[in-house]
């Protein structure tokens, strides 16, 4: 986060709906924005609020128009899936109001509050020691084990907020290989991907994609962005845990293998005790790993892969993403 801004920054319509309708008689103290959101413009604000104690921060988001290959969820929906993930106990923000068509302020927007944490990407960075890096394992892939366990009507990508996945919602992450073709056809024709990792990409694709019958039907909540940079976590009475598991944009009904994959793209990259604890986590929160789901999850990953390889956030991602692919070929 940098430093906050003046509140007057803030445009008239969105300071209009904050201190009216949003939080009715609040006071704007200070608005800050919020790295993170690689689709979205993220503020916090401190405010003050006449029922209140003292002051409180919130998290402001504005939707932004995105190109994704992946169907992404309305605010709408986003706010049932939160609303289903906190009533089976998954750490999740609290949506506090909404502007869903953005009729107030322009953009459709989401007011929740705000969760003290760490992003879980922030530690692995700092190099955790082996027990810590275990702890903070266990932790997450116990809360992914308990979100995997939130059963839906059918697999596919929701269409409203009944969760209610659309008749063919499934259609996107079914056909492995055609969702890479599409990315290949689809991305920046000067973009850094060169044609011998095209090549290869397309190989794991043709040659992965009939494992993928294993999971086919699967109906468990998905988060579909489950990476360290999406988890906050913090100590509680001397240990670690999950605080909240942010941006459920990407939710959909699938195979939870899509998240583990998600969470273990760059495990190369963090203390192998992290990778251990995780599975434990996982397998004792009652998650399913079936005897080859360190391939099954690597091959639901590379619909994720070769959406960031054909349109890259930045350079230095581009690199990593390109590192796993190349390293998946070996």
């Amino acid at each position: 986060m940098t430093r906050p801004h003046p509140v007057g920054l803030l445009d008239p319509a969105t300071h209009t709906w904050l201190t009216r309708h949003a939080l009715p008689g609040a006071l704007l103290h200070e608005v800050g924005p919020l790295s993170g959101g690689s689709t979205n413009d993220m503020s916090l604000l401190t405010v003050h609020r006449p029922d209140a104690a003292g002051a409180e921060r919130y998290v402001l988001r504005h939707h932004r128009p995105c190109g994704s290959r992946f169907p992404r969820n309305t605010c709408a929906v986003e706010i049932a899936v939160l609303g289903l993930a906190a009533a089976r106990a998954v750490p999740v923000t609290t949506v506090v109001a909404s502007d869903p068509q953005g009729r107030a302020t322009g953009r459709p927007a989401l007011l929740y509050r705000f969760v003290e944490g760490i992003p879980l990407s922030q530690v692995l960075a700092d190099g955790p020691a082996s027990g810590e890096a275990a702890a903070l394992g266990r932790a997450v892939g116990t809360v992914l084990a308990r979100i995997g366990r939130v059963g839906l009507p059918g697999p596919g990508a929701f269409g409203d907020p009944s969760l209610v996945p659309a008749p063919h919602g499934a259609d996107a992450l079914g056909d492995l290989p055609g969702f890479v073709d599409h990315c290949l056809l689809t991305g920046a024709p000067d973009g850094p991907l060169n044609g011998t990792d095209s090549a290869v990409l397309r190989a794991l694709a043709r040659r992965r994609a009939p494992a993928l019958t294993a999971v086919a039907g699967e109906r468990s909540l998905v988060h579909g962005d489950f990476n360290p940079k999406n988890v906050l976590v913090r100590r509680r009475a001397g240990r670690w845990a999950v605080a909240a598991v942010l941006d459920w944009e990407l939710a959909f009904s699938g195979s939870p293998l899509f998240d583990v994959g998600n969470m273990l793209r760059f495990a190369h990259e963090y203390p192998p005790a992290f990778t251990t604890g995780f599975v434990d986590g996982f397998r004792g929160g009652n998650g399913r790993l079936p005897a080859d789901w360190p391939r099954l999850s690597r091959t639901l990953d590379l619909f994720a892969l070769a959406d960031i390889l054909t349109a890259p956030p930045d350079s230095a991602y581009f690199a990593r993403a390109r590192a796993v692919l190349r390293r998946s070929a070996d």
